[in-house]
C-alpha cells in the first residue's frame, strides 16, 4: 500500500470522525439549555423599565436558559386584581408590585414560597419575606426635587417648604397621587405628627397651598419645572433623573425626616407551575449588572448590596439607612377621610 493511500485512508477516517462530533456536540449543547421550550408570563410596569427588562432580562434568559418570557404591562392595582381573580388557574406566573400588594397577597394565601438563590438570601431583611414569598429588586426613593439653578444649597428637610423665599415657587401632588399622601404624612411628621396625627400635616399644607401649584400625574413633574416657575416639590428620585435627562437643572435631595420608599417587589402565584422560571428571572433582576443599568436608565435604586453604583449616579440615590417605611395600614384606613378633607381645605 502506498504512502499516499495510507494518508488518504487516514484523512477519510478523520473527516468522518469530525463530522460525527459536531452533530453530537450540537445536540448536547441544545439539551444543555435548562428550560428549553418552557414559558414564563410576568407582569411588568411598562415605560422605560420595560425596554431594559425586555432587552437585558427576557432576551438574556432566553439565550442562556432557553425559556421564553412574555411581559404583561400592568399597574399594581390591576395586577393584584388579576392575581385574585385567577387564583385557581393563574394566567400570569410572576407578579411585580410597587404598592405593597405582595404582603396582602401572602396573607390571603395567593402566593407561594420560593426556592431562594444565594443572591436572594443575601438581600437585607427588609427587602425579602421571611418565608421566601416575595423579594424586592428595586427601590423608588421619595424626597425633595429642586432646581439647582434656583436653589444652590440642597434642601434638607420638609420644613424647607415653609421658607419664605420659596413662596410662589412650590408644587406638590394632589392626595389622589400616592406621593401626595406621603407628602402630607411627612409634613405631619416634620411638625410633630404622623400617620395617626395628621392635623399638623394639613396645617402645614394650608400655609403653602394658596401660592403652590397642585398637580396629579407623574407626567406633570417636568412641566411644573419647565413652565410654571417651580423651584421645589416633593417627588421621587426617578423623576429627578428623567428631568435631568431632558435638560432640566433638577436634582434629588433626601430629607432628614427620612426617605419614604416604594419597593418594587416580585412574587409568584400560588398555583403557578413555573416558580423555578420566576426565580431565574428575579435572580437576573438582582444581578449587579442589571441593578446598575436599571438605576442609570430608570432611576430605581438597587436592593442587592453587591451592586455598586458608579460615582456619577450614586449621589442621586439615598443610602439604605435613610429609607423608611410608612404605616400603610394606618394610611389606608384613613385615606378616604383625608381625601375628603384635602378637597375641602387644600385643593382649589
Amino acid at each position: 500500500m502506498s504512502q499516499f493511500e495510507v494518508k488518504r485512508r487516514d484523512f477519510i477516517a478523520s473527516a468522518a470522525a469530525m463530522l460525527a462530533v459536531p452533530a453530537g456536540a450540537s445536540l448536547a449543547h441544545a439539551q444543555a439549555k435548562k428550560y428549553e421550550g418552557r414559558k414564563l408570563i410576568a407582569s411588568i410596569f411598562g415605560g422605560k423599565s420595560q425596554d431594559v427588562i425586555q432587552g437585558d432580562v427576557f432576551n438574556w434568559l432566553n439565550s442562556e436558559t432557553g425559556m421564553s418570557v412574555t411581559g404583561v404591562p400592568l399597574l399594581s392595582a390591576a395586577a393584584y386584581a388579576r392575581l385574585k381573580a385567577e387564583a385557581a388557574s393563574p394566567q400570569i406566573d410572576l407578579f411585580n408590585f410597587s404598592g405593597g400588594q405582595q404582603v396582602q397577597a401572602k396573607a390571603e394565601g395567593l402566593t407561594q414560597p420560593l426556592n431562594f438563590t444565594p443572591r436572594m438570601k443575601n438581600l437585607p431583611e427588609k427587602f425579602r419575606d421571611a418565608d421566601n414569598h416575595w423579594l424586592s429588586w428595586g427601590v423608588i426613593a421619595e424626597g425633595i426635587l429642586y432646581r439647582t439653578d434656583k436653589i444652590t444649597t440642597p434642601p434638607t428637610s420638609y420644613l424647607d417648604f415653609l421658607k419664605p423665599e420659596y413662596r410662589g415657587h412650590i408644587a406638590f401632588p394632589n392626595i389622589t397621587n400616592g406621593y401626595g399622601v406621603d407628602f402630607l404624612v411627612m409634613m405631619a411628621r416634620a411638625h410633630g405628627g404622623g400617620e395617626n396625627n395628621i392635623d399638623p400635616g394639613f396645617k402645614a399644607l394650608k400655609q403653602i397651598a394658596a401660592d403652590a401649584s397642585i398637580f396629579r400625574a407623574a407626567t406633570d413633574v417636568q412641566t411644573q419645572f419647565a413652565q410654571n416657575d417651580v423651584w421645589i416639590m416633593p417627588y421621587d428620585s426617578a423623576s429627578a433623573l428623567v428631568s435631568a435627562s431632558m435638560g432640566l437643572p433638577v436634582a434629588f435631595a433626601p430629607a432628614k425626616e427620612g426617605v419614604p420608599s416604594v419597593y418594587l417587589t416580585g412574587c409568584v402565584a400560588k398555583n403557578s407551575k413555573n416558580a423555578d422560571l420566576a426565580v431565574e428571572m428575579l435572580d437576573r433582576l438582582l444581578s449587579p449588572e442589571i441593578q446598575v443599568k436599571i438605576a442609570r436608565t430608570v432611576g430605581w435604586g438597587p436592593t442587592n448590596p453587591e451592586a455598586v453604583l458608579p460615582a456619577d449616579i450614586a449621589r442621586a440615590f439615598p443610602s439604605p439607612d435613610q429609607l423608611i417605611n410608612l404605616d400603610r395600614a394606618a394610611i389606608g384606613a384613613q385615606h378616604a377621610e383625608w381625601t375628603k378633607r384635602f378637597s375641602q381645605e387644600i385643593a382649589r
